[in-house]
């Protein structure tokens, strides 16, 4: 069996609609007993693929987002933020920019971000008479955020595979973030006016501080988790479980929203939401060895060497090659399938692990709002009832934004590498 022909049916199976971990495994078990080799080695793989300290944040981080979700936080993050931005004119968008870079620091994940805080934000829009795309397309946009701004799943994934420092990336993660919300804001605004959007009564000085003082226990979970990986007292897997007992704790006894009942339901939540990523995790690793056992990083690493000396056009290509494998597949298939073949570039061209986790890591968000395989635009169709080819036409002009931001984080590799090269980690 030729590497071409266990793509073909790689990809005939996605079409036909079977899920992404079996069209990955059943190619790869196929080119193994073809190829007269043991299954033995699919058992080590699969097993080696799972066996990283590094993985284990990623329920953790789940779990600690779902608890935080379960009651009022996310009702209370949006209320805070519409009392600081919601009187200027399309100023539910702005809150909702503002409300996702919040939440970003809790899910880490861009699905998690528009299934959940999504919900609100669309709900309060609809309300108050905002144009739908406005409202459809800057919630799917925002989401983006999530996994940039710390914690991020994908990274916890890209770094258990490139070898890069998940603290570094997730410190990587924080000025683009930063950047993505300011761009976005900007098109907030013009879309405002486009669509002569309205704006909410301005909040008293009293009203600001108590929404302030609602939130503030909510707000602090991000910065507990930065803090605790800027200075070094937890690496990003402790982080992940401080996060749960710091949850725990304002969920369960402070805001007392969280019943054993509740608890239990949030445990088969992580769970549920756990298995599909470590099935991938499996399929993808066994996938990635037979990529590489076919040499296809130095297929790939011959051709952009003969094409070009420049590592920003590297970069640039690497841009326009996830954005085409975002249209089809999720963010964490992207990463493991292309970390192995990047890495000989990365060293052949000088280039960052940590820069090129966190450009990847946007390119496949932003696939996320591209069809025909956009998971977001999937979870706002299950949402709002649009059908997906409506959402994805309101989301096209929040691609600009995005693809800008991307440009520039690809050519600047410094917006990504300032805070872990001024913390010494880069």
């Amino acid at each position: 069996m030729n590497l071409a022909v266990f793509f073909i049916l790689f990809f005939a199976l996605l079409l036909i609609g079977v899920p992404i971990y079996m069209s990955m495994l059943v190619p790869s078990i196929l080119y193994l007993v073809l190829n007269d080799m043991s299954l033995l080695m699919l058992a080590q793989k699969c097993m080696n693929g799972l066996n990283s300290f590094t993985l284990i944040a990623i329920p953790f981080f789940i779990m600690a987002a779902q608890v935080m979700n379960s009651g009022s936080v996310t009702n209370r993050i949006f209320d805070f933020c519409r009392s600081l931005v919601g009187h200027f004119k399309g100023g539910l968008g702005y809150v909702n920019v503002l409300a996702s870079v919040i939440f970003s620091g809790m899910s880490g994940s861009a699905v998690a971000d528009v299934g959940g805080l999504g919900q609100v934000e669309i709900k309060a829009m609809r309300d108050a008479g905002y144009d739908e795309s406005f409202t459809i397309g800057v919630t799917a946009a925002s989401g983006t955020i999530g996994p940039i701004i710390p914690p991020s799943i994908p990274f916890v994934v890209y770094a258990n595979y490139s070898g890069a420092s998940t603290g570094a990336l997730f410190m990587a993660g924080i000025l683009p973030g930063v950047f993505m919300a300011i761009v976005l804001c900007f098109m907030c605004r013009f879309m405002a006016v486009k669509t002569n959007s309205p704006s909410s009564r301005r909040a008293t000085l009293r009203e600001m501080l108590q929404s302030f003082r609602r939130s503030i226990l909510a707000m602090l979970m991000p910065l507990i988790i930065i803090g605790g990986i800027w200075t070094g007292v937890v690496t990003p897997t402790e982080a992940a479980l401080v996060a749960i007992v710091y949850a725990l704790i304002v969920s369960g006894l402070i805001y007392r929203e969280l019943s054993p009942k509740k608890l239990f339901q949030i445990i088969m939540d992580t769970i549920d939401n756990t298995m599909p990523i470590m099935l991938v995790i499996v399929a993808a690793t066994i996938f990635s060895f037979i990529v590489s056992y076919e040499r296809l990083d130095t297929i790939l690493f011959n051709f952009f060497t003969a094409l070009t000396s420049s590592p920003t056009v590297i970069l640039l290509c690497i841009d326009v090659m996830v954005l085409i494998l975002g249209m089809f597949f999720d963010c964490t298939v992207i990463v493991m399938l292309l970390t192995p073949l990047l890495l000989p570039l990365a060293g052949a061209y000088g280039l960052s692990m940590t820069h090129i986790g966190v450009i990847v890591v946007l390119n496949a968000m932003i696939g996320l709002l591209t069809p025909p395989v956009g998971y977001s635009l999937y979870v706002l169709n299950s949402v709002t009832g649009h059908p997906v080819s409506k959402i994805a036409s309101w989301c096209m002009p929040w691609m600009v934004p995005l693809v800008l931001t991307l440009l520039a984080i690809t050519v600047f590799p410094q917006i990504s590498l300032f805070i872990p090269t001024l913390l010494g980690i880069a």
